[in-house]
This record gives C-alpha cells, structure tokens and sequence, in this order.
C-alpha cells in the first residue's frame, strides 16, 4: 500500500517565493537552477512538518519575506504556507488524528497551515510577530507535536555525512530498523548478560592487572592528600538498549566498516535503509510463534499460512519473499483488520542523491525508488540520469521571474497513454535534457539536430550560451513534448518542414473519389498549395487550445505561416535540405557539392551525377541521392562545418530567433 504523500503545496512570501501553488505527486522530482528556491522550497515543508525543528526555527523573520517585498515587519505582511495531503485513509490513525483537518472527501484530503503574523494592538499597531500551525480551516485546531509524531518529513541535506549518520548510535537508520522488530526483551537481557560475563575475563589478564596499579601509582602521585586512590576497571556496561545500537553494518568480503566504504556506496547503503525504515510496517515481515496462534482462528487467516514459514529458531514465522502486488494487498487487509500495529506516516525528502554516485547506479538505483518503492520521496537534483527514470508525472520545474520562483508541475498533465510512454523512452535515452533547459527548441530530426546549433553560432549566440538545449524528437508528433514543456513553464519553440504536395483527386473503379498526396514535388504557379507540416501544427495548436479553428486563415497560406510564428512554430516549405539548396546562391551549391565529394561513398560518377543534379536545379533528386548514398545525419554533420548564413531557410533563422528572444525576456 501506497504511503500518504504531499499533494499540493502553497507558498505566499516566502524566500524566494511570492505567490506559487503546486501540485505534487506520490514520487515527487525537483529540478532548475543553482539558486532556483528548492532547498527553499522543501523547508517550507519542514517548517510545518520536521520532528526536529524548534520553536525557535519555525520563528521566522524579516529576512524571510520575499525580496520584492519592502519593510514586510512595518507593513504586517504575512508569510503563509499550506500543504494537502492525500493517500492517508488507509491508515486509521490518521484518519482518527486527522478528522480537523479534512477538506475534501473526494479525494480524500487533509490540509495544514502554517501562517506568521502580525499581532496588534487596540489602535492597529504592529507589537510584535508570531506564528501559528492549523489543521484545516479553523485556526482553533492547532497542529502540535502529538501531530508531527504521527505525520512528518525527513529531510537528508546534500551535504550529508552518511559515515555519520550510519554510526550515530540511537540516530542511526540501522538502529531504528532493528527496533521496529520489537525483539523479545527477555531475550536480550540474556545475550547482555553473556556478554558481561565474557568481557569481566579480561580483567583477569596479567597485563590488565598491571595497568590498573601503574595507573593507580600515578594517580597517587597526583593527587597528593587525597584519601580515595583506589582505581577500578570493568568492562564496557552492555544494557540490552546499547547492545542493539552497537550493531554496525559491514560490507563485502573483507567486512569493510562504513568508515572504509565509497562515499557512493555508503549513499546506497544509507539510502537502502531509509527506504526499509519507511516502509509501511502493518504487514510484518516476523510474528512471534504466539502472535502467529492468535491469528488462526481469524477468517481468512489462509492468506498468513500460505504466506509465512516457521523460522530456524522456531521461535518465530517469517514472510516468505517474493510476495506478489495483489497477495501483499490481501496481507495488509487482513493485518489491518486483526493485528493493526500504528505506526508513522514519514515523507522522504532527498537533496541531490547523485552524489558520488556512478551515473549507472544513479539510474539503478533511483528507477527502482521512482517506480517501485511505495515510500513517498522528494528529490531535488541536477542529474539527468535520475530526471531521465523519472516518470512523467513526477516532475516540478523551479523557474526565476523577476525576483520571484515560480513552480510548475506535470502531476496533472493529461497526455495519451503511448505519447507518455514515446516521451519516457525518449527522456530515458536524452538523459532527460530536456529539462534543463532555459529554453527548448524542437525538431523533427537529425538534420536539424547538427545544423541549428551552427546557425545560431553563426548568428552571433550560440545556444549554450542561453542554456537553450535542442531536443530532436524524429517525429512531427510535437504535441505531447509541447504539453510538457506548457506544464513546466519551459519556453520552447519548435522547427519543422514544411512537406508541399500536390493533391491529386482520383476515381476508384466504382466510381468514388479518393484523393492522393503527392510529395516531393516543385510548385507550380496557380496549383493548390498544400504543407503538412502546416497542417499538423495548426492541428496542434488547435487540439491544445492555443488557437481555436477560426482563427485559423484558411484561404492564405502567408497569413497560416505568420500565425504560426507567433506561436512558436517555424515550418519550411519542402524539407531543410531542399530549402536550403533553394536559398543557396553559386557559392553555397558549390558547398553542397564539395561536402558530397568529402562524404560519399562511389566514385567519380557519383559525385558527377550529384554535381548534374544540382546544377540542373534538380533539389529533389540531389536529395535522393544524399538518402541513398551518404544518409541525411551524416551529410548534416559534415555541411554544418561549412554552413553559411546565407545558405540557411528563413524559417530556420527565425526558429531560432524565436527562442533565443524568448529566453532573453524571461531572464535580462
């Protein structure tokens, strides 16, 4: 069963944010720049929610307004922020914690409040500030710390000192994970005494013997008059409490301790075991041989026999491993009814879990926490090797407007089901670039992948320099990469051919007419025009409800090319390489011709044939011949290290135009 989750998050004048309201997901994923607001962001949460904040760190301040915000203090400016959270009403502790803070039934939904204020006096004068945590809607219905016991977020900082942390004694995740086991008290006290009784052996050692009188000498002769110099030894005190959080973990062959491990792979084995600690704990992986008893005569309790086998020891049943999605519903359900155990609802929060982690393991190890682990866990990161596993839907993007962060969210984008699935793969093998960007320009394929980037060059601003990134999707299906890119508040424009034909009405043998595109065709004057990359973009648009159907200039095909510039899409007329030859004065069909004699793979004759075509202003046949001979990729590749600007369409030219005055708005 899944855990309860942080579903939307609302932040009004703090830090780096304004005024933002966020929807989140079970698996949530936090990306955008150095300084964008994330760590901002999750103490935001933990202000509400962190078991180890002091009143003291949930106090706030001037200097936690946001800075567009003049003398906040003076003015009595709030700072408010609200979570909802949902996935909570299988567990009846919440939902018997929890009644107060219910706003919604359908889903299911909790909210609280955090809110600092001003308080005033009889005449309106500001004294002084304070803050107040509230479940729901009623300020009356304090949020306190019998609440943070039940619901809370662990938040691990990116600067975090897992060798620390993994021998922290009490604090130690490995220590928490053996308590929950609830081991037999009686029988620790045994081990302990064992213990005892073998380390007082030592104290039998001759060379024992003697440390305790040279050291017991030394003290008498320090301590002048002193009465009591009697020095004893014993060993170490083992209480059954210290025998449990003395376990150390040891990795390897050579039983390395922690301290001698990688720094990636003591992040692995930290986060191993954060993620068992948080593990919804109501079906138990051990039940005592009584428990085990107690159950037998409960309906159904067939579900706990065939799924638990006696242990070595027999002193306990053990789960069987394996346990599939629908037994392991049918094990909680029975285990909630008859042997509820309550426990904590504990959200994860990660900050940069790459670190030192191999890029492969990142991508291991954090598919399986995305797609499978049924923890709820934040992340922010930088790395496209987890961005790049990340479903969908997990994405928050953090953008900087005019100082202010704002936040935009995939958890309710609506995308067809194989579109989502295209996109993954497609992330999956980008390595998720496409959300870095501060800008996304997209193409239809490799061709334009190799030569945009030089034209901008040629331009006089090469696109890194803007942090603007080409994503070549090999399709015309933009639409879904464009409702991500809409949904992330990612500014993106895309470029693509144009595909003329000539429509061609022809009768069937009954008699019906059927029409026939032809492509790759010259226009003739005074034939009907027709693009499908026109006509795929204004489907677009119209399908994503940028443009509606009307306004759509049908009879002219300048007017449909200049509406959809205005809306980010660039088309050409025939295809990139046609165009081009087209726009190429002698000098650049002398280049075509030259990169064709660098790259292709016949003789003399080819290359003749190739230079006829072109000189005969036969594009599409000298196209054909690139296809077949060289393939377009590798041609583009090679003719972007002799590209002009004046062999460059004027589409492209105001394709990338386009994006980089986009970005230059959003961040000069």
């Amino acid at each position: 069963m899944k855990s309860p989750f942080i579903s939307r998050v609302k932040i009004k004048n703090f830090r780096n944010f304004l005024d933002i309201d966020v929807k989140l997901n079970h698996k949530q994923v936090l990306v955008g720049e150095n300084g964008i607001g994330k760590t901002n962001f999750l103490r935001a949460i933990q202000i509400i929610l962190d078991q180890s904040f002091s009143d003291f760190d949930r106090e706030l301040s001037s200097s936690d307004f946001n800075d567009s915000i003049e003398t906040p203090i003076e003015n009595g400016e709030e700072i408010k922020i609200t979570i909802e959270i949902q996935n909570y009403e299988h567990n009846r502790q919440l939902v018997a914690q929890f009644e107060d803070a219910v706003i919604s039934t359908n889903p299911p939904t909790l909210q609280i409040n955090y809110k600092y204020y001003p308080i005033k006096d009889e005449v309106e004068k500001i004294i002084r500030y304070q803050y107040i945590i509230y479940k729901g809607i009623n300020e009356e219905k304090i949020f306190r710390r019998e609440d943070r016991d039940l619901l809370n977020i662990k938040v691990i900082g990116a600067l975090r000192d897992v060798e620390r942390e993994l021998n922290a004694n009490k604090r130690s995740p490995l220590y928490k994970l053996v308590k929950q086991y609830n081991i037999e008290q009686d029988e620790l006290k045994k081990i302990a005494e064992s213990m005892k009784d073998a380390a007082e052996e030592i104290l039998n050692l001759d060379e024992i013997r003697d440390v305790k009188n040279v050291i017991e000498k030394k003290f008498t002769t320090l301590a002048g008059l002193q009465q009591d110099n009697t020095v004893n030894l014993r060993p170490y005190d083992i209480d059954i409490e210290r025998l449990l959080y003395t376990i150390q973990v040891y990795m390897g062959i050579k039983e390395r301790p922690v301290a001698e491990l990688s720094l990636g792979l003591a992040n692995i084995l930290y986060v191993s075991m954060m993620m068992l600690l948080l593990k919804d704990k109501t079906v138990p992986r051990i039940l005592k041989v009584e428990d085990y008893k107690n159950l037998l005569d409960k309906e159904g309790v067939e579900i706990v026999t065939n799924n638990y086998k006696i242990s070595v020891t027999e002193n306990n049943y053990i789960l069987k491993d394996e346990i599939n999605a629908d037994t392991n519903k049918s094990l909680y359900s029975f285990f909630d009814r008859y042997n509820y155990q309550p426990h904590t609802a504990t959200i994860l929060a990660l900050e940069e879990p790459e670190a030192h982690l191999h890029p492969v393991l990142q991508r291991l190890i954090y598919r399986e926490v995305l797609h499978k682990s049924e923890s709820s866990v934040i992340f922010t990161t930088h790395s496209p090797y987890i961005t790049s596993v990340a479903p969908l839907e997990t994405i928050v993007h953090g953008r900087y407007e005019v100082n202010q962060t704002k936040m935009f969210s995939t958890a309710s984008l609506k995308i067809d089901e194989k579109d989502k699935e295209d996109i993954e793969r497609y992330l999956d093998a980008k390595r998720g670039e496409i959300y870095f960007g501060k800008g996304v320009l997209l193409v239809e394929g490799i061709t334009e992948e190799y030569i945009i980037p030089k034209v901008a060059q040629l331009m006089g601003t090469p696109l890194e320099d803007l942090g603007i990134v080409v994503c070549n999707i090999h399709s015309t299906n933009f639409k879904p990469y464009v409702q991500l890119l809409e949904s992330l508040g990612i500014p993106w424009s895309l470029i693509t051919d144009g595909d003329y034909y000539e429509l061609e009405i022809k009768k069937d043998k009954e008699g019906k007419e059927k029409s026939v595109k032809h492509y790759h065709r010259d226009w003739l004057e005074g034939t009907q025009q027709n693009f499908r990359g026109i006509e795929l973009m204004n489907k677009m648009l119209i399908d994503l409800k940028i443009c509606e159907d009307k306004d759509i200039p049908k009879a002219s095909f300048p007017d449909q090319l200049e509406l959809l510039r205005n809306n980010n899409c660039h088309v050409g007329f025939y295809t990139f390489e046609v165009d081009s030859m087209a726009n190429s004065n002698e000098e650049g069909l002398l280049t075509f011709k030259k990169v064709y004699s660098e790259v292709r793979s016949g003789g003399e004759k080819q290359q003749e044939n190739f230079d006829n075509e072109i000189d005969d202003r036969n594009f599409w046949n000298a196209l054909k011949k690139i296809d077949n001979n060289i393939s377009k990729g590798r041609f583009a590749q090679r003719l972007s290290s002799q590209l002009t600007l004046e062999m460059v369409p004027i589409y492209i030219k105001n394709g990338v135009n386009g994006i980089i005055n986009k970005v230059r708005a959003n961040h000069e």
